[in-house]
C-alpha cells in the first residue's frame, strides 16, 4: 500500500508566517521538529514557546528529547535555541496582544543585534478559549503582529495548531487567519500573484478546515485594495470531493452582495463538480480561463 505523503512546513527563503495543522500530537511534533532542525542547520536564531509540565525545565521538554530535532539540546546550551513556557510569556507580556507582539519584536531585535542572519519563531497550540468576539479580535491582532515582523525583518514564523487541544471556534478562527500560508496534512494553501491557491487533496476529513480557510480568504479579499472579489487558483488541486465542493460553493453563495469568487485554471473535473453541487451566480470563470 502506498504511503500518504504529507506536506511539510517550509524552510529557508523569504520571511513567512505559516500555520502547521496536526490531527494528532505526534504528527505535529514530527513536523515541528523537522522545521526547527532545518532552521538550526540554516543558522537561524530560534525562539520557541511551549508548554512545560510543573517543575520541568526546558531541557526536559519533548523538543530536547528523542522525539525532538537533532541538535536541539546543544542549541539550548549554546543559546541558538531559546525556550519560554506560556505562563512566562503571559507574565512578561501582560497577556495582551500588544504585549505579546512587543515580546516577540524585542526577541527579533536582540537576535539581529547579535548578528544572527535570520530569526525563527515557533509556538505550540496555545489553547485559547476564543469565547467571545473580543478574544477572537485579540487573537487576530496577535497574528497580524507576526505579519508585521515578517514584512520588516528576515523572520520566519511557524504557528502550531493541535486539533485535539483546541475547541471548534479556535480551530475555525486559527485556520481562517492563516489562510495565506498553511500546511494541513495532505493539503496546504498559499497566496501568489493576487490569487489564493489551495493545493493537494481536499476531502471530507479536512472539509471544515478548508471551509475556514475559504472564509478567511473571502474576508481578507473584502478588506483588500484589489477586492472584494476572491481570485481562486485551482491549478494545484489534485483532488476535491463533494463535501469540499459544496463548502466552496456555499461560501460563495453566502458572500456579501457584490463579492464574487473568480476561478482560475484547474482541472475540468472541478468545473463539473461545481456544476453538480450547484454553482451560484457569484462564481464566475476568469477571463483567461
Amino acid at each position: 500500500m502506498a504511503s500518504v505523503r504529507y506536506a511539510e512546513p517550509p524552510i529557508g527563503g523569504d520571511s513567512r508566517h505559516t500555520l502547521l495543522v496536526a490531527d494528532a500530537v505526534d504528527h505535529g511534533r514530527r513536523g515541528t521538529a523537522a522545521w526547527v532542525e532545518r532552521e538550526l542547520a540554516h543558522g537561524s536564531k530560534v525562539y520557541y514557546k511551549g508548554w512545560l509540565s510543573d517543575g520541568r525545565r526546558p531541557d526536559q521538554h519533548w523538543l530536547a528529547g528523542p522525539a525532538g530535532p537533532r541538535g536541539a539540546r546543544d542549541a539550548l546550551a549554546s543559546g541558538q535555541l531559546e525556550f519560554l513556557d506560556f505562563p512566562t510569556v503571559v507574565a512578561r507580556s501582560g497577556g495582551t496582544a500588544d504585549g505579546v507582539i512587543a515580546l516577540f519584536r524585542d526577541e527579533v531585535e536582540r537576535a539581529l543585534d547579535d548578528r544572527w542572519p535570520t530569526v525563527a519563531l515557533s509556538q505550540e497550540s496555545p489553547g485559547l478559549p476564543m469565547a467571545d468576539a473580543a478574544q477572537v479580535g485579540d487573537y487576530g491582532a496577535w497574528e497580524a503582529g507576526f505579519d508585521v515582523l515578517t514584512e520588516r525583518w528576515p523572520v520566519r514564523v511557524l504557528c502550531q495548531l493541535s486539533v485535539p487541544h483546541e475547541n471548534d471556534t479556535a480551530l475555525w478562527e486559527t485556520v481562517a487567519v492563516h489562510h495565506r500560508d498553511l500546511v494541513d496534512g495532505v493539503w496546504s494553501a498559499g497566496v501568489g500573484a493576487g490569487r489564493w491557491q489551495p493545493r493537494g487533496d481536499l476531502d471530507a476529513h479536512v472539509a471544515r478546515r478548508f471551509g475556514a480557510a475559504v472564509h478567511g480568504a473571502l474576508r481578507a479579499a473584502r478588506a483588500h485594495d484589489d477586492g472584494p472579489d476572491l481570485h481562486l487558483d485551482l491549478s494545484a488541486v489534485e483532488f476535491m470531493d463533494v463535501a469540499c465542493a459544496e463548502i466552496l460553493m456555499l461560501a460563495a453563495r453566502s458572500a456579501p452582495a457584490g463579492q464574487q469568487l473568480v476561478l482560475h485554471d484547474g482541472q475540468r473535473f472541478l468545473r463539473r463538480l461545481f456544476d453538480a453541487v450547484g454553482r451560484p451566480a457569484s462564481v464566475r470563470e476568469s477571463e483567461d480561463a
